[in-house]
């Protein structure tokens, strides 16, 4: 015979009701005791299965807390019945769920609107019906947004006025909303197809992802049809797919960028931020040549990013938004920004990173001023959390011992960097390279300054300029400060 352990996982407390209800905050907790205490529930049986949970909120963690606990309050004297735990478990479950689906449909106004129309409609209501569709229509067209998710709400409504009129007007003679709905139905249509090409094409430059998009040329050519009525939406939603794919340049850069500028209100948070990204990522790739002078594009798209809440969520910032955004102003050269930044930021960042982040932002800004000394302060400061970091710090302390001409200190730390590219396993090819390149570029110009290495700045110059390296500005201009040629 099988021994049975009498310490398996108690049912109730592993439950999947007892996770939902850990993820209610104070305020719904509150709320749901309501609801579960008025006329929705009958179940007198399951409010008080509630009653004697909440005491265990949030963790539910308790030694006390089991099931035969709960039941013993429950059901004072009673001998325990597994299936009564079962049964309120059940019913209090799906009361939490409709709970939610209650404060959802709260929340959303047309949803809402919507049943009250599809009720009213099917009802002799007089004029209660078209009193809630004008309101509902109102309510749309006064939001600023125009995305897909517009088009298809004011073509459902448009659906269900015509709906209701054609019981009586089947011939469309008094009311006829078709041409309207067309519209609507193609805004929707091509907007949804654009969205979800967008994100394919944008994946297969990115992550060597391979789909089958031969249907975009045939929907690029409907959009491009004089028929198909153009608005801000689509042509945003265009300009991105073009910058993807057949028009990566900067002239369809920055036809998309104005339009950003000039529309941003017409998309929810979620869409603006994935065409940010486009931007950003793009431009991004643009700075790796050197020849390129586009540090205040970056910048702009950067701050724009910032003022649009695209990269904060609740008060909160990703350690990389933040050094992100920083970096990007220090390669604008606006130092008063980037000051202000991390007094106003920093207070973002999760409780782990702050103090290595904001020590090696300040010591890049001290960097930037020549303060190489305080830069040094700040970046002994730095306790590594993650390969990142070590980047980005030993990026600052090959500059910093270049500058200040400490032969055995620049070297030391240019050996050591190359060690850590080299066995760090975390990094990917591209990253060593780019880095790797750094280093050893570095090594060649400040042997160059020492009298060590006799190769012709010009050649050095071409070098740096075709090749992919983390730094090459930087690398550029102490190549110029050099003298001959």
């Amino acid at each position: 015979m099988k021994k049975i352990s009498g310490r398996g996982k108690d049912s109730l407390k592993n439950s999947n009701l007892i996770k939902l209800l850990s993820f209610f905050s104070k305020a719904e907790l509150n709320e749901f005791d309501k609801f579960v205490h008025s006329p929705l529930n009958p179940r007198k049986e399951t409010a008080g299965f509630f009653d004697c949970l909440k005491k265990y909120y949030p963790l539910f963690q308790s030694k006390t807390f089991n099931k035969n606990t709960v039941y013993s309050e429950l059901y004072p004297g009673k001998k325990y019945i597994d299936g009564a735990i079962r049964r309120n478990t059940s019913n209090l479950l799906k009361l939490a769920e409709d709970y939610i689906a209650f404060k959802e449909l709260r929340n959303d106004q047309f949803g809402y609107n919507k049943y009250l129309i599809e009720f009213y409609s099917g009802k002799d209501t007089g004029n209660l019906f078209m009193k809630k569709i004008l309101k509902t229509e109102s309510l749309l067209n006064e939001s600023p947004l125009r995305n897909h998710t517009y088009y298809h709400r004011i073509k459902q409504l448009y659906t269900l006025k015509a709906f209701h009129y054609s019981k009586e007007d089947a011939t469309r003679r008094k009311f006829d909303n078709t041409a309207e709905r067309l519209e609507q139905t193609w805004q929707h249509a091509v907007l949804e197809l654009f969205s979800v090409y967008g994100a394919a094409v944008n994946d297969m430059l990115y992550f060597n992802k391979k789909y089958d998009i031969e249907l975009l040329k045939t929907l690029l050519k409907i959009y491009r049809e004089p028929a198909f009525k153009k608005t801000s939406s689509t042509e945003i939603l265009y300009y991105c797919i073009i910058l993807s794919t057949e028009g990566r340049n900067d002239d369809t850069f920055f036809k998309l960028k104005e339009l950003l500028e000039k529309n941003h209100k017409i998309f929810d948070k979620a869409e603006l931020f994935g065409f940010y990204i486009s931007l950003h990522n793009y431009i991004y790739e643009r700075s790796l040549d050197p020849k390129n002078e586009i540090g205040e594009v970056e910048f702009e798209i950067a701050e724009k990013m910032l003022e649009l809440g695209l990269i904060t969520e609740n008060g909160k910032m990703t350690s990389e938004w933040f050094v992100n955004t920083f970096v990007k102003a220090i390669r604008a050269s606006k130092l008063k920004f980037a000051e202000k930044f991390i007094e106003e930021y920093n207070q973002m960042l999760p409780d782990t990173e702050r103090e290595n982040v904001v020590n090696t932002s300040y010591a890049e800004l001290e960097f930037t001023r020549k303060n190489y000394r305080k830069a040094l302060g700040f970046l002994a400061k730095v306790k590594f959390n993650n390969t990142w970091e070590k980047l980005r710090v030993n990026h600052m302390y090959v500059k910093i011992h270049y500058e200040m001409n400490n032969p055995e200190l620049f070297y030391y730390i240019t050996d050591s960097f190359k060690h850590f590219l080299k066995n760090e396993p975390s990094l990917n090819e591209y990253i060593k390279k780019t880095f790797g390149s750094f280093v050893n570029h570095t090594i060649k110009v400040f042997k160059i300054r020492s009298g060590e290495d006799k190769t012709p700045k010009l050649y050095l110059k071409k070098e740096i300029l075709n090749s992919q390296i983390s730094g090459n500005k930087w690398l550029l201009e102490k190549l110029s400060e050099l003298p001959g040629k």
